[in-house]
């Protein structure tokens, strides 16, 4: 472990523009700060007669009517939403693209980018926003790196991605009898400075057996096969699923050593330190064990679910355990322009004040306490103290620019956490096959990586001379 340092002030990196200290949100009741200086701000075009109807797809139901008014207002336009289910989304959106009748702007999700990127179907955002005046610098992460294609920014991005971290019951921490003080915690000198290694030698001594072996209570809430949990880790060894993110990929890597290990990590927790359940073990409780208060530890999204849950024991919040580099996954939903749109100006120009207006930024945050991607500090003191503003702090910890922690934003390593490639939807069905056949003890982590690696090649291979 690096040596522990003390977390330094947030104000130190707050980027705001010339309202200062005085521009800051005061409390979550307070009205909205007053938006930056103008030169933030996408320079105004000319008021049109009437608005201009913009067509706006996408699955969020009715929350972009909290502030769709405001978006309108600043831009001159008027929307018309297409809202489809999440599950039809991509097939409806694609068939109107076909057609020649696709809405102007389209929401996507990551995991929908190689349905749209590579096909040419979006105008980017390069010369628009570079003839904007917006601080580039103010986005929680580079838009060429979270929605680029061959170095074209695609799409805006409507909010900060979530990290992933890790909740604790500390009910159980305690009932275990583990020094509290010595948890890596929000707000500690020793935050976000445990490996894996100590994250494990924590779960083998929160995990508590009956005296016939019978576990009473875990270490680890589940046997791990999401696919986001492993894809962190592979990041972590700054390895990924395939050899190229933009679309092009030509082989799998779940052979390399790094992937192995990264494997490994989540499936030796069950089947070699026993301080997650077997597959079989964690059927049939609702809610999975952590909700349960059977598991000390969930590593899951920085949101309100477990809050919203209203458990009945103690949160403690940490940042996910790292083996080489922090990371911090990217891809969140973003607004992209139809080329064939006939108001594309004005369609850029929503999508603009969409993103980075800071009216609708306090919407949002007032909405669901969710950070805009466009200056999120800036967002802090709106919120509500306790443990959602702290889960909050926790996923801007590892971003320059906006974290309170200095160190913690060292050497991470942005990553596209949706990246999966043209095969994706197959690749990530044949590795959590793999890694269940290794939970159960039908193969080794290595033969069932091996096998998974054969079946995606051919995918990858077939995709690419299709």
């Amino acid at each position: 472990m690096s040596a522990k340092r003390n977390l330094t002030s947030r104000r130190d990196f707050l980027r705001l523009s010339a309202l200062g200290a005085a521009g800051v949100v005061a409390a979550a009741c307070a009205a909205p700060a007053a938006a930056p200086a103008a030169e933030e701000s996408m320079e105004e075009m000319p008021a049109s007669a009437e608005p201009v109807e913009i067509r706006l797809s996408h699955w969020w139901g009715d929350q972009h009517k909290k502030w769709l008014p405001i978006v309108e207002e600043k831009s001159g336009t008027v929307f018309k939403e297409e809202i489809y289910p999440f599950g039809e989304y991509v097939t409806k959106v694609l068939t109107q693209v076909a057609g020649g009748v696709a809405p102007d702007i389209i929401q996507l999700g990551g995991p929908m980018y190689p349905d749209f990127f590579p096909r040419g179907i979006f105008v980017p955002f390069n010369d628009v926003l570079a003839e904007s005046g917006i601080d580039m610098s103010k986005w929680y992460a580079d838009p060429v790196v979270e929605h680029g294609y061959k170095g074209d920014i695609m799409g805006l991005s409507l909010f900060t991605q979530q990290a992933m971290m890790v909740y604790l019951n500390l009910d159980l921490v305690r009932n275990a009898g583990y020094a509290e003080a010595d948890l890596p915690l929000w707000g500690g000198s020793n935050f976000d400075q445990w490996s894996w290694d100590d994250f494990v030698d924590f779960m083998k001594a929160v995990t508590i057996r009956s005296s016939d072996g019978t576990v009473e209570q875990y270490g680890y809430q589940s046997a791990e096969t999401s696919i986001n949990a492993y894809g962190y880790q592979l990041a972590t060894y700054d390895t990924w699923f395939i050899d190229d993110t933009e679309y092009e990929e030509t082989q799998c890597l779940l052979d390399t050593p790094e992937a192995i290990s990264a494997v490994h990590d989540y499936v030796d927790l069950t089947v070699v330190h026993g301080v997650a359940p077997t597959l079989e073990a964690q059927q049939g409780i609702e809610g999975g064990l952590f909700r349960a208060g059977l598991a000390a530890a969930s590593v899951s999204w920085s949101n309100q679910t477990y809050l919203a849950a209203q458990l009945p024991f103690e949160l403690g919040f940490m940042h996910l355990p790292w083996v080489e580099r922090r990371v911090h996954g990217v891809n969140a939903n973003l607004w992209c322009i139809n080329k064939e749109s006939a108001v594309i100006p004005k369609a850029q120009e929503a999508s603009i004040v969409q993103t980075t207006d800071y009216e609708v930024g306090q919407a949002l945050v007032d909405l669901a306490a969710t950070l805009s991607a466009y200056d999120p500090a800036y967002y802090l003191d709106s919120l509500p103290e306790g443990d959602l503003g702290t889960i909050v702090q926790v996923m801007l910890s590892r971003l320059a620019g906006m974290s309170e922690c200095d160190y913690c934003t060292e050497d991470v390593n942005i990553f596209k956490r949706a990246a999966f490639g043209r095969v994706g939807r197959f690749m990530q069905d044949k590795f959590r096959s793999g890694v269940e056949l290794a939970f159960v003890g039908e193969k080794t982590v290595e033969e069932a990586m091996l096998e998974a690696k054969a079946a995606i090649d051919k995918e990858i291979e077939a995709s690419a001379s299709a």
